[in-house]
C-alpha cells in the first residue's frame, strides 16, 4: 500500500477545468444602460476583472497549499498545466506594472516570485575616459638573524 496521501487530481483534464474555474472567478460581468438621444435603452454586458490572479488564489481554489501546487508543476502531465496558470498569474502582474498605478507591488511581486532583478551596469574609466593605470610596489623585508 504507498504511503501518503492520494492526489487531488487524477487527470491533467480535472486540473486544467479547476485552473480555469479559478481564473473565471476572478472576473465579474456587468450589466450597463446606455439611453440615446430618443430615450431607447441599450443594455450591454462588460466583464472586468474584479480580484488579480494570484498562486495563492489558485493554490486555495484547487484546495491545496503552495507547496503542493508547487509539486504538480513536477508531476508529469499536471506540469505544463501548473506552468502555464503560473505564467497567467506572472502575465497578469506584468500588464498591472506597465499599466502604471503602482509599481511597488508588482515590482515586489515579479523579483521575489518570478526571477525578475534590477540590472545595474557600471563602467569605470581612468582620466579622460581612459583606461585606468594602476602601479604596484614591491618591498620585500627580509628577516634579521639574532
Amino acid at each position: 500500500m504507498p504511503a501518503g496521501r492520494p492526489p487531488k487530481f487524477t487527470t491533467a483534464q480535472e486540473l486544467q477545468d479547476r485552473v480555469n474555474e479559478y481564473f473565471d472567478s476572478c472576473w465579474v460581468d456587468k450589466v450597463t444602460e446606455n439611453i440615446d438621444k430618443d430615450g431607447a435603452c441599450t443594455m450591454s454586458t462588460v466583464r472586468y476583472q474584479n480580484r488579480p490572479y494570484t498562486v495563492a488564489g489558485l493554490a486555495l481554489a484547487l484546495d491545496m497549499c503552495r507547496d503542493t501546487l508547487c509539486e504538480y508543476a513536477k508531476k508529469g502531465e499536471f506540469s505544463d498545466i501548473v506552468k502555464r496558470a503560473k505564467l497567467t498569474i506572472e502575465m497578469n502582474v506584468e500588464e498591472s506594472l506597465i499599466e502604471g498605478k503602482n509599481a511597488t507591488g508588482p515590482l515586489f511581486w515579479l523579483k521575489n516570485h518570478a526571477g525578475y532583478r534590477d540590472k545595474q551596469e557600471h563602467e569605470v574609466t581612468g582620466a579622460d575616459g581612459g583606461a585606468i593605470e594602476h602601479s604596484l610596489t614591491v618591498n620585500f623585508v627580509t628577516p634579521h638573524a639574532d
